[in-house]
């Protein structure tokens, strides 16, 4: 894929009669305006579409004989957040994995290259790892990485040790430092880009804009992205966040009465992945197979139970249940699922409200009887159909749900 990147470039130079140098400055101001990583396929084709549209402009230019206005490849979309992801740091999760790993089997763990020893003090490090099959020794006399790490006395530091990357490509990081941090953040939205038609995107923020994300959902709003209307995709830039515009702050709100309700909104875009309650259990048999950003379900339900204390992971848990379901006299109540709702969803409604729920299925299992409990639902998204009372903490039966995660 990087000879593929190399190879676009040179032609790009050689058909806008511009240098190499000019052509790989533009690239490189693409990945870092974007925030891209070259590592990631995916990342590395969507700079490819950008660096592609720019080069199309500056080719019609070009014929034109007229200057350049440089193009933008932001646009500003009008629309609605559905649903805000958990922000997740994969490398933490690395991390981990490599910890656990070093304390069953240091040696292999080492051998196979996955870290590299760092021995002596700040400003005369001996750093030593296996690359390519051989031991190599270096004294490193600057601060070490903010991966490393100090674990059973010994600092390590993560080492990316893949040779090729997923798709093919040479890993150009084989044999350096894994970064401290990746921070990952899905965000679901509906809405329309400078006047084009109303779709679903999925939302793919990353490091400080993942972290740091703080657009609220359920209003209406202008958001600056990059789009991929193909893909149903869309990427923040450094400064989306600090752009956003809620309609009902600009000085002529657009007017949305008109507009789909909020259920009819969901229907329209994501009929897909609706099922009922009492269908949750094969949909969510049907989707696992499927990437994450596939495995979307939404359904609706009462509100029967809810607990607003946070468990280890920090969810409240909501019930929900077919407002069509039997009453389980032998059992004490309606048979209900279990939606484990994170932190930064607001919960105002009590119990009796009608809700659309977004998230994705989830099914564990019983640890002392060996059977498979029902599904549940880990939330990104809460659509209040019909308000009744207020969040109130009422006596569950006790027993531990298990979550995704």
């Amino acid at each position: 894929m990087q000879e593929k990147v190399k190879n676009e470039l040179e032609m790009a130079a050689k058909l806008l009669g511009m240098s190499s140098d000019d052509v790989q400055t533009k690239w490189n101001g693409i990945v870092n305006d974007n925030d891209l990583d070259v590592n990631n396929e995916s990342e590395l084709k969507l700079g490819l579409t950008l660096f592609r549209q720019w080069f199309t402009g500056m080719k019609a230019v070009k014929e034109s004989g007229k200057e350049s206005s440089g193009g933008n490849l932001v646009k500003t979309g009008f629309g609605i957040i559905l649903g805000i992801e958990d922000a997740r740091d994969y490398e933490s999760y690395s991390r981990d994995q490599l910890v656990a790993e070093y304390m069953r089997d240091r040696t292999a763990a080492f051998n196979s290259g996955k870290f590299a020893y760092a021995d002596g003090e700040s400003g005369n490090y001996t750093i030593s790892q296996i690359l390519g099959g051989e031991l190599k020794e270096r004294k490193w006399n600057k601060e070490l990485p903010e991966s490393s790490m100090d674990v059973d006395g010994r600092t390590i530091i993560p080492i990316d040790e893949r040779k090729v990357l997923p798709w093919g490509g040479e890993n150009p990081n084989y044999g350096y430092p894994r970064p401290a941090n990746n921070w990952r953040r899905n965000v679901h939205f509906v809405g329309e880009v400078e006047g084009g038609k109303p779709q679903y995107w999925c939302i793919s923020s990353k490091n400080e804009t993942a972290k740091n994300w703080n657009v609220k959902a359920n209003e209406y709003l202008f958001i600056d992205l990059i789009w991929d209307a193909d893909k149903n995709a869309a990427y923040p830039v450094k400064d989306t966040l600090g752009n956003v515009v809620y309609n009902t702050e600009t000085e002529s709100p657009r007017d949305v009465s008109s507009m789909p309700t909020m259920r009819n909104l969901v229907a329209e875009m994501l009929r897909p992945k609706i099922t009922g309650l009492i269908n949750l259990e094969n949909y969510h048999n049907s989707v696992q197979s499927l990437p994450a950003k596939e495995r979307i379900v939404i359904t609706d339900g009462n509100v029967t139970n809810m607990n607003m204390n946070p468990n280890k992971t920090g969810n409240r848990t909501l019930f929900i249940s077919d407002i069509n379901a039997d009453f389980d006299y032998e059992s004490g109540g309606y048979s209900s699922t279990p939606c484990w709702v994170p932190p930064h969803i607001d919960i105002d409604f009590g119990i009796g409200s009608h809700v659309m729920v977004l998230g994705r299925t989830s099914q564990s299992r019983n640890q002392e009887t060996g059977e498979m409990r029902q599904c549940s639902i880990n939330v990104f998204g809460i659509i209040v159909l019909d308000k009744r009372g207020n969040p109130v903490n009422v006596q569950d039966s006790g027993e531990q749900y298990e979550g995704w995660f």
